[in-house]
């Protein structure tokens, strides 16, 4: 029984030693798309460089990087952004960050994206030094840490925005990771390589307005790429 079991072994052994080959050049798998599906604009933000800010202007689309050590000179006022981004960390056009900018923030908490048709009145906090560090209050905890697996997950607050053109915006941060939801990483360790790509939603007020416009009749599904 164990001379036919350790033979067994070996013909299966060189069964693959000779195939090997052939499982090496057969194609993976289509990688799985996943959805989010939202009535509102998203826009994907590639955050993964360390010591780097990725810095958004959402009234254009456009996005510039620039080094942490470029942020603390004069340079975040010869481009036109409104938040910067670096892995989790997020900073406003304003305040310490950039005192010539006028991009402020409110944290409206976790209310129905959809219910909130007009930005605040007042109430915009711009950004300030906390231990060093650059940082808007309003937007500092955006996120709670999984401690079991070291992994990101939005809680999805909805933000009020003044944006440094003037324009007012809501938004809310849907995901963290590249390709996959954030509440699967719940359970599972999601790695570094997935991390920092955002997908945040967003909406913008007509210029000169406050009122945002009802995308709820147009249906817009969005594709994040595994």
């Amino acid at each position: 029984m164990l001379l036919g079991a350790t033979l067994l072994f070996h013909t299966t052994l060189n069964y693959m030693e000779g195939n090997i080959e052939d499982f090496e050049t057969v194609p993976l798998p289509p990688k799985k798309i996943k959805k989010i599906s939202t009535n509102n604009p998203i826009i994907k933000i590639n955050a993964k460089e360390r010591n780097t800010w990725l810095l958004v202007d959402f009234s254009s689309g456009k996005t510039q990087k620039i080094s942490e050590a470029d942020a603390e000179t004069s340079k975040l006022n010869q481009t036109a952004w409104d938040l910067g981004f670096s892995r989790t960390k997020i900073i406003s056009n304003g305040g310490k960050t950039n005192p010539s900018g006028k991009t402020g923030v409110i944290n409206l908490g976790p209310v129905d994206f959809d219910d909130i048709r007009a930005a605040p009145e007042i109430g915009y906090a711009q950004d300030h030094r906390s231990l060093g560090n650059l940082i808007n209050k309003e937007l500092a905890g955006w996120y709670n840490y999984r401690t079991r697996t070291h992994n990101i997950e939005s809680k999805r607050n909805v933000y009020a925005l003044k944006l440094n053109n003037g324009t007012f915006m809501k938004m809310r941060i849907l995901n963290y990771y590249c390709g996959q939801k954030d509440q699967e990483c719940r359970s599972m360790m999601c790695t570094r390589e997935e991390a920092a790509c955002l997908t945040i939603e967003y909406i913008l007020a007509e210029p000169g307005s406050k009122t945002f416009p009802d995308t709820r009749l147009v249906k817009n599904t969005q594709s994040i790429e595994k």
